[in-house]
């Protein structure tokens, strides 16, 4: 940190200090392997004796070691020595300083750890792979306890295998270079059934192998180690194989036809299902096996996914694209490009797409790939669906022109937040999901930027019974229909300005054929990316430039094709826009076979895309009715009930108008209800939305469907109250006591800009200091703002007890407003995530937050405030306190404790 004059007797050392403390945060990051805190699975299974079944394997949460989430296997195995399962690692020199842990919870003692070491000198004449060899390290001790085994000496037990391997192989077996690309467990210990979770994998002193070793062909062999799947090699040209897809420009073509990917996580679904459901491909961790291939070509669908481990990239069919992982760290740019330049020889002679997904370095990665992706949370966040709509035409400018656009889009809460609620809840599983029409309005925001293809995210299969997954199918079902209507534009349009519109929450966006122009208009609300605004029932004219005097606009409606109200003025073409949906499809068009067209694929989806509105509507219906019942009391609004009561004979109506094949007027009545439901669900989040200054404060406001706990939160904490402060140094009054707590900065240089931290003592909001956080431009001012936060502070780590409901409060003063697109200032803590976290853009005068928090057994908590734009933030006074009963023997309203499972119950009257 950077220091007024006020303390520059003590400057030196405490950037010396500071200085040192930023290097070994950096060290202790790089040497986090995973800590399995996403949604994919990421331990392989490789060859056993025991004729193991597997039985679960899928990310856990809860009742991790540290974080959110685990990984869990289960399997049953049968007499014999080992059930190896592998987890991929950066390829690390084997030194003497070398050495990996992991942690593991099982209901068996004996599961051993091992390291695979390969030789890159030492090629098996046969498969002209390089040979490899397991080195053995810890067996894990107590069942039912998280305990951590390692592997050390990895060095010396290579060396002592070095006599056999060369009595095996022949005496020019060549040990030099050898290097560390698979942690293994053996997972077997005797015959029966083991679980196991797994949790932490980290390493020490590793070495990067470089550009040294590429990714190859992989072995193939049926005995010992060596069948298992290699990860580096030497490289073989295979013979080309045909290709399933190919870019073209900035289209990406299946079969010579542009394509617009719909593509899902896959979770082990029905490939029927999914296909129903509109989707054109799936995402999966590793490459389909040739089983899951013919499936998928069964189905006319694609697959994204890494590279086959054990065939050559080439035999592989129905791929869409190749997924390359994108690793952190200096090394990990470097790393990508030479797997993708090795991919594309290997692919054959027609290779097939290059995909990347990263947050950071775009365009350097993008440069080295043919699609680029990049994912942002705004649902159930605190970034409006406003603010998504401008980083999305942003992040764009940062990739390269010739890469091809996709987005990410999470259809599910991330496991940190679904934790948090259920912490807060006393539940241990709380239903939460987003509103169908916020995943319509994420996606069609992101369309009308300019991606040519959507990822969506999920974490558990759509066909899992819950009411959740049920809303999420039918969302991801109608955004699949509507997109195919548009299909044309959205494959191979381009983007044209020229679209103003009179209502500033509505976000409109052109793109052009040759002979039709597309409009997308989607409203926006305040909160509609915490609960869904009702659609205000006036009109928008939307004024297009540009358009040939002969065209005509048309609605892309979900009952066809309508003609919509329009005026001419000079040189432009006014459509009015009087329908009540969230997001509207207007087509501009003098050319009759775009209708025609339209018209054929309209009456392709139209039945069931009105059957989906109404289903839609019969969903949100029953939620807010069993909201109401939950909430029911005297004082509850008369508007509520009547709004419900109406919206049902609404419903019951448009079903009566689709039996009768009236699918416009049973489109009109679903429509009519689903809005009058957002009303009323509108009216009972701001009940207790409006308690606080951000929603965000209180994680149970990020969904409509936990209403009811946000209630019963509420009502605890009227007979709580906050308890001392933890967190040391939070005042930001002494540099030195500050850096010694373990406060530290870390610095993420951006081009283009500089950023400083430093104690003022300008206007602090009490004391002497406040903490300033700042990013400016350089001397050039060549780039518009940072692609990511370039400064960041980390408070120091608080210890908290278990089942505890903790208070984190602060004052910021920010005196220039921040850019929407950038998120401005992030705060937010290690317990809820950046997710659950604050992104604050305007506070002229000293503004406080607060954050509630729930722990869980063993909880240390530390937070995160970022600075992700050119401009100014200032700090003081951050505190963090648990909460402690306030008064009396009575019992908060709403807290059931008659069945004696409370765990906040230590913490109230």
């Amino acid at each position: 940190m950077q220091f007024s004059h006020a303390a520059s007797k003590i400057l030196v050392p405490i950037v010396a200090m500071l200085l040192l403390s930023d290097i070994l945060s950096r060290c202790a990051l790089a040497d986090v392997i995973d800590d399995f805190e996403n949604a994919r699975t990421s331990w392989v299974q490789m060859p056993n004796d025991v004729g193991a079944t597997q039985i679960a394997h899928e990310r856990k949460v809860g009742d991790s070691h540290m974080g959110a989430s685990s990984e869990l296997i289960s399997l049953h195995c049968g007499p014999g020595t080992y059930a190896y399962y592998g987890h991929a690692v950066p390829p690390a020199r084997v030194v003497t300083d070398l050495k990996y842990s992991v942690w593991l919870k099982s209901d068996r003692q004996g599961i051993q750890v091992a390291a695979r070491v390969v030789f890159p000198r030492a090629i098996d004449p046969q498969t002209r792979q390089p040979r490899v060899t397991l080195v053995f390290g810890d067996r894990y001790g107590e069942p039912n306890r998280w305990s951590s085994i390692g592997i050390r000496d990895i060095d010396a037990q290579v060396r002592q295998q070095v006599a056999a391997l060369r009595s095996e192989h022949g005496a020019e077996f060549d040990p030099r270079e050898a290097y560390v690309d698979y942690i293994v467990l053996n997972l077997y210990t005797k015959p029966g059934p083991v679980n196991v979770q797994i949790d932490n994998l980290d390493g020490e002193g590793m070495l990067n192998v470089g550009q040294t070793a590429t990714v190859t062909q992989r072995p193939e062999t049926s005995s010992g180690v060596r069948g298992m799947p290699g990860t580096t090699g030497v490289n073989v040209q295979l013979a080309p194989q045909r290709s399933d897809s190919t870019t073209n420009g900035q289209v990406i073509e299946v079969n010579d036809h542009p394509e617009v990917p719909r593509i899902i996580d896959y979770n082990g679904e029905p490939l029927g299902l999914l296909r129903q459901l509109g989707f054109t491909a799936i995402r999966t961790s590793q490459a389909p096996s040739p089983r899951l291939q013919q499936e998928l070509l069964r189905y006319n669908m694609w697959s994204v996914s890494s590279p086959p481990e054990e065939r050559s990239p080439a035999d592989q069919s129905a791929v869409l694209a190749w997924e390359l992982p994108v690793t952190s760290g200096e090394d990990g740019f470097s790393d990508f490009a030479i797997r993708a330049s090795d991919l594309r020889l290997l692919d054959g002679s027609k290779p097939r797409p290059i995909l990347a997904i990263t947050q950071n370095r775009i365009r350097d990665f993008s440069q080295h790939s043919d699609v680029i992706a990049t994912r942002r949370t705004t649902l159930g966040t605190s970034q409006s669906l406003s603010d998504y709509a401008q980083w999305m035409q942003s992040w764009g400018l940062f990739a390269s022109p010739n890469a091809i656009r996709w987005a990410v889009i999470p259809t599910q809460f991330s496991p940190n937040s679904q934790r948090q609620v259920s912490l807060l809840a006393q539940q241990s599983s709380v239903p939460m999901g987003f509103q169908p029409v916020q995943l319509e309005k994420a996606t069609f925001l992101a369309i009308a930027n300019g991606v040519r293809g959507v990822l969506f995210e999920s974490n558990e299969p759509l066909n899992a019974e819950h009411p959740a997954n049920t809303a999420r199918g039918l969302a991801l079902e109608l955004i699949n229909r509507r997109l195919d209507l548009i299909q044309p534009w959205v494959a191979a349009g381009r983007r044209m300005e020229g679209a103003s519109c009179n209502d500033p929450n509505v976000h409109v966006s052109l793109m052009a054929t040759d002979t039709a122009i597309l409009l997308i208009a989607v409203r926006t609300g305040r909160n509609d990316h915490l609960v869904i605004d009702p659609v205000p029932e006036r009109k928008v004219t939307v004024s297009v430039r540009g358009v040939p005097m002969a065209a005509e606009a048309h609605l892309i409606g979900d009952s066809g094709i309508h003609w919509v109200e329009q005026s001419r003025g000079l040189g432009d073409m006014q459509v009015h826009l009087d329908r009540m949906e969230h997001v509207s499809l207007v087509v501009l068009t003098q050319d009759r076979r775009v209708i025609r067209d339209l018209i054929n694929r309209s009456e392709r989806n139209r039945v069931n895309l009105v059957k989906l509105r109404i289903d839609i509507a019969q969903h949100e219906f029953n939620l807010a009715e069993s909201v109401r019942r939950a909430l029911e009391s005297p004082t509850q609004s008369s508007a509520i009930s009547r709004g419900i009561n109406q919206a049902w004979a609404e419903v019951r109506q448009a079903e009566r108008m689709y039996e009768a094949e009236n699918l416009q007027e049973a489109y009109r009545l679903a429509m009519q209800a689903e809005n009058k439901v957002a009303r009323v669900q509108k009216m009972q989040w701001q009940q207790w939305a409006s308690l606080y200054e951000y929603p965000l404060t209180n994680p149970t406001l990020i969904s409509y469907d936990l209403i009811p706990f946000a209630s019963r939160l509420q009502g605890n904490l009227q007979y709580l109250r906050p308890a001392g402060n933890l967190l040391p140094g939070g005042q930001m009054e002494d540099p030195t006591f500050l850096l010694n707590s373990g406060w530290v900065q870390v610095k993420t240089p951006q081009p283009g800009f500089d950023s400083e931290v430093e104690f003022t003592p300008q206007q602090p909001h009490s004391g002497n200091y406040a903490v300033a956080m700042r990013v400016k431009p350089d001397a050039q001012g060549l780039y518009a703002r940072p692609e990511q936060a370039p400064i960041a502070i980390h408070s120091a780590p608080v210890k908290l007890e278990h089942d505890r409901l903790v208070l984190i409060r602060g004052w910021i003063r920010i005196p220039q407003r921040l850019s929407d697109e950038s998120g401005g200032v992030a705060i937010y803590d290690s317990l809820g995530g950046r997710e659950l976290g604050l992104h604050l853009k305007e506070a002229a005068e000293w503004t406080e937050f607060t954050l509630i928090r729930a722990t869980g057994n063993n909880d240390t908590m530390q937070l995160t405030f970022e600075l992700a734009d050119t401009g100014q933030v200032f700090l003081d006074d951050v505190t963090v306190h648990m909460y402690e009963a306030a008064r009396g023997p009575e019992i908060a309203p709403g807290l059931d404790t008659g069945n004696g499972n409370n765990r906040f119950q230590t913490i109230q009257p």
